[in-house]
């Protein structure tokens, strides 16, 4: 752990003021982004069982349990995730064709199974619901370390405070639902979960299985996924090549466009290493959390992620699920690129997300859409192109390439901060500036 607090590789929280860390890779969040949102309201917290009497449907008595209207009836999974987002009051966090999210940072205390959340989201794939997730305290959600500057470590009152906070939300969640559902079984990756540390347990009940996750000073959570009988079967190699190269837009102007990335918004903290990883471990339908990812990667209190860390601690999962993530030999132009884009394959990039770059981007999207005359709009792109843009070790960011234009000589960036930033274009010639050249792609 202390080797990968010395290389790590630090993606800090949004519009903070970073001192420090001279020479060492800064991945940060990016200006004004990432800001939670809240549900309408108050979870009613759990039912006592007896309330219920004894011959309550199944889907009853885990609503009651949870404090949350999440079962209609006794087949979550033959629910739409529209429908279960609508229950839930959880806001769309992005939609495709092929991928759907919905996600809540709640501004107010919101009670599951009786014990404060940070965050509640719902994941789908090709219209059918595939987990539902609580977390409770958290590295990345945790109070006391929302104004840290990485690579600052918290004081030790700060520490204990969330390490009691853990073991008190863990043992209360374990408590109450063994009391329902009896003893527990230690659960294992192929049941859902990337970080299931020395205390996960797993339960089964209403078609449902029940993942509950400790991961020492990182987090604890609750995962609700499909039992086995409603999991699908992993596409082959072949299969899976050709869903990649069908989900390839090809645009009248000229665009190559990869427009089915599920979307991760990453909160108010400075996790754009994990939800970038997340995204497009989730394309190649490989089960992933940005929370998970975050515990496996070493992410440190204050947002820092080294993603060089990230990948390696990746490894073994990636393998079990068939494929295989690799540093790849790419660079920033449309030769470097198109070669993987063309296969329906995003690049994981790192870059210096500075104020200027972030407002070259911005307008530079905003007038493309509006965009009918392209062939004017390429002396548009070498005026952009021109921008002065600046190397800045503090202002590091982690983000997915999913197009380009050979004819504007523009490339599309996807970041994780919610459905309006889903794709924007920047010349390449201005992300050239900004590069720091390290890009991680999904093979086979």
């Amino acid at each position: 752990m202390n080797i990968l607090k010395l290389l790590s590789s630090l993606c800090n929280g949004v519009g903070r003021k970073i001192a420090g860390m001279s020479g060492l890779l800064l991945l940060l969040a990016g200006p004004g982004r990432g800001q939670g949102v809240g549900l309408p309201d108050q979870s009613p917290g759990p039912v006592s069982p007896s309330a219920l009497g004894p011959r309550a449907p199944a889907y009853e008595v885990m609503n009651a349990l949870l404090g949350l209207p999440l079962l209609a009836d006794d087949n979550l999974w033959g629910d739409t995730p529209a429908e279960v987002a609508a229950r839930l009051k959880l806001p769309a966090e992005g939609m495709t064709d092929h991928f759907a999210s919905y996600r809540a940072y709640p501004r107010q205390p919101v009670a599951v199974l009786g014990v404060r959340s940070y965050m509640l989201s719902l994941k789908a794939a090709e219209g059918r619901l595939t987990a539902f997730s609580v977390m409770f305290t958290n590295r990345g959600d945790f109070p006391a370390f929302a104004k840290l500057v990485a690579p600052a470590e918290p004081d030790p009152g700060q520490i204990n405070a969330f390490e009691d906070a853990m073991r008190s939300d863990f043992q209360t969640l374990s408590a109450r639902i063994t009391a329902r559902f009896g003893p527990s079984h230690r659960a294992s990756l192929s049941g859902g979960t990337l970080a299931s540390g020395p205390a996960a347990l797993r339960w089964s009940a209403a078609g449902c299985v029940l993942l509950l996750s400790q991961v020492p000073l990182q987090m604890v959570t609750l995962k609700i996924v499909p039992d086995e009988s409603a999991k699908e079967t992993r596409l082959s190699t072949a299969q899976l090549r050709l869903k990649l190269k069908s989900l390839v837009t090809r645009r009248p102007n000229g665009d190559v466009i990869l427009d089915q990335v599920p979307m991760v918004n990453q909160g108010p903290k400075g996790y754009c290493v994990p939800a970038t990883f997340e995204r497009c471990l989730r394309y190649f339908d490989i089960p992933a959390d940005m929370y998970e990812l975050a515990a496996v990667g070493g992410t440190d209190y204050g947002g820092g992620t080294n993603p060089v860390a990230m990948a390696a601690g990746l490894d073994l999962y990636v393998h079990q699920h068939g494929r295989v993530l690799e540093r790849a030999d790419a660079e920033v132009s449309i030769t470097g690129l198109a070669r993987y884009l063309d296969e329906g394959r995003p690049v994981i990039w790192t870059l210096d997300y500075t104020k200027t770059f972030n407002t070259l981007v911005n307008t530079h999207t905003k007038a493309r859409a509006a965009t009918t005359d392209w062939t004017k709009w390429r002396q548009t792109v070498l005026t952009a192109a021109k921008t002065p843009l600046e190397h800045d070790k503090l202002s590091g960011h982690a983000c997915l390439i999913i197009g380009y234009n050979r004819a504007t000589n523009e490339i599309a960036l996807t970041d994780s901060w919610g459905p309006g930033y889903a794709e924007c274009w920047v010349p390449v010639t201005a992300a050239m500036k900004v590069s720091r050249d390290q890009f991680w792609v999904v093979s086979w």
